[in-house]
């Protein structure tokens, strides 16, 4: 059995090993996208003293540079990704682009497109640069090879219940191979829980309604899409400050960190609500109160609560238990760390096979001379 096990170890090791390098390194570079983005670019992050604008004046900023763009989502100064800006997600004819806006003078500090960096990185990690192939499909399923390469590691692993305590201490050795084995068992079975928890939401992100749906659930709660719509009236629609307030208003002890505007409506089909994303004090997923408002009314039509309502807790968990960010700087150190170990046991764990194949064919130049 450990034989067969350390093959299947092996062989998806070999299949998706350099697929989940490259999705480790740049999940590592996303959990600080935030810092580094801060560090290099600080002029898009510049606040103004004095009190905040409100959002109308923001967005007159925004639509005085892109005069025919569609806001898509609004993320304000209380959501944490954003370092006290607002920052708004246009729709330019086929290009999107991130505005960055001081709260303090609802000016422009810059602004981000597609092609950026960080852009790059997230269709690599998400996608493999491959998003029109089917790529997001690609990486679920390498997220189930690394769960069952750590679960059959775990496996290997297992030296006894007398000396199972050896098992998370390095062994000094002056033996190359000794050295690799160590480094590649002890980083291993200490990174388990990090590999199992991100490899298996990583999957679900893709698979989950699968998944759910073999047991007859489903993986999220939403309101129905019957009823999320828009009425439209002569006046036209609220400003997005009357919006943020019938937000707050519904959940008054919860903070307003992202609004999601409705896409355009096709033809003889109804405009969408204004969906509202809200946090509580301690909130893990960081924004999962939400509230869909009648864009002209500013009616309240809908909202989901995890206080309030049962049944969310996966798709609470789901984002932030990939991701690292439900413990705050702690757990992104832990899970950028965590990426960083992947690469070093694929190196360790190539290195073992390329020595045992290298040894099984010294022995076999060995023995033919002789069996002739």
């Amino acid at each position: 059995m450990r034989k067969a096990i350390g093959k299947i170890h092996l062989a998806l090791s070999l299949l998706a090993g350099i697929f989940i390098v490259l999705i480790s390194l740049t999940g590592s570079l996303l959990v600080f996208e935030n810092e580094i983005k801060r560090l290099f670019q600080p002029e898009l992050y510049h606040v103004s003293a004095g009190p905040v604008v409100s959002y109308e004046k923001a967005l007159i900023a925004v639509k005085e540079a892109h005069p025919k763009a569609d806001v898509q989502r609004v993320y304000t100064p209380d959501e944490a990704s954003t370092e006290g800006v607002y920052i708004f997600r246009i729709k330019d004819g086929k290009s999107s682009f991130s505005v960055y806006v001081d709260p303090g003078t609802g000016q422009l500090n810059g602004e981000e497109g597609d092609k950026s960096f960080f852009n790059w990185v997230l269709e690599l990690h998400r996608y493999l640069l491959l998003k029109d192939f089917n790529g997001a499909e690609i990486t679920g399923i390498i997220g189930f090879l690394l769960f069952f390469i750590a679960v059959s590691g775990i496996y290997l692993w297992w030296p006894g219940i007398r000396n199972w305590m050896r098992g998370f201490t390095f062994r000094r050795s002056p033996n190359t191979f000794a050295k690799h084995y160590n480094w590649h068992k002890v980083l291993g079975i200490w990174s388990v829980p990090f590999l199992l928890v991100v490899s298996l939401t990583g999957a679900l992100f893709e698979y989950d309604e699968a998944i759910f749906g073999w047991f007859g659930t489903k993986p999220s709660k939403s309101p129905a899409k019957q009823i999320l719509v828009s009425v439209p009236l002569p006046e036209g629609k609220k400003p997005l400050d009357a919006l943020m307030r019938s937000a707050e208003q519904a959940v008054p002890d919860a903070k307003v960190i992202q609004v999601r505007m409705p896409a355009k409506p096709k033809k003889d089909q109804p405009e969408g609500a204004v969906e509202v994303r809200m946090t509580h004090g301690y909130d893990p997923g960081n924004g999962n109160v939400r509230v869909w408002l009648d864009a002209y009314s500013g009616r309240v039509i809908a909202k989901l609560d995890e206080k309030v309502d049962s049944g969310l807790t996966y798709q609470t968990w789901h984002f932030p238990l990939h991701t690292g960010t439900f413990g705050g700087i702690v757990t992104k150190v832990l899970y950028a760390s965590g990426g960083l170990i992947l690469p070093v046991l694929a190196v360790t764990g190539t290195y073992m096979w390329w020595f045992k194949r290298r040894k099984r064919k010294q022995k076999r130049e060995k023995t033919e001379p002789q069996a002739a």
